[in-house]
């Protein structure tokens, strides 16, 4: 009995042990996502939430299904929200696409990124997070300036 209990432990280590390296080696054929763009959507402090359009790019020559997009926003460099939304998108082979992203907001960090916007006449912005694609977890990450006359407009 001991013989077969060891057998069976040694085999599912080694499934485990395989399955593994088919997960890496899948998660190497896939390229990220890149972010082409970013637009601010709308913006709301009684809500608490900011939305963006971002513009996904699939390097990838072959379509990428992604199940879920998660990740951190800083605006001139203060963490003002994070946002983990479940999708069910596809992004066809080498082409574009855009996702709209809500981001719940933290009150108090909001208004210490919208002094130092107003103060510095600048809207700079870092997203941090990951795509869930069928392939695994894909890291993406994007920087860039949002410029005050579109920040104005959604106010």
């Amino acid at each position: 009995m001991k013989k077969y209990l060891g057998i069976i432990l040694l085999s599912m280590a080694l499934f485990g042990c395989q399955s593994n390296v088919i997960s890496e080696g899948l998660s190497s054929l896939v390229a990220a996502p890149e972010i082409k763009g970013v637009a601010l959507k709308s913006f709301s402090v009684e809500e608490q939430r900011v939305v963006f359009d971002v513009t996904l790019y699939n390097p990838n020559i072959y379509p990428l299904p992604i199940s879920g997009l998660s990740g951190d926003i800083e605006l001139n460099q203060i963490a003002i929200g994070s946002m983990a939304v479940n999708a069910d998108e596809m992004i066809g082979a080498q082409e574009t696409q855009v996702v709209t992203l809500p981001i719940q907001l933290d009150t108090k960090a909001i208004t210490s990124a919208a002094t130092s916007i107003f103060t510095t006449q600048q809207a700079n912005y870092s997203f941090k997070g990951s795509i869930e694609t069928a392939a695994g977890t894909l890291p993406i990450s994007k920087q860039g300036k949002l410029s005050i006359g579109d920040i104005l407009s959604v106010l």
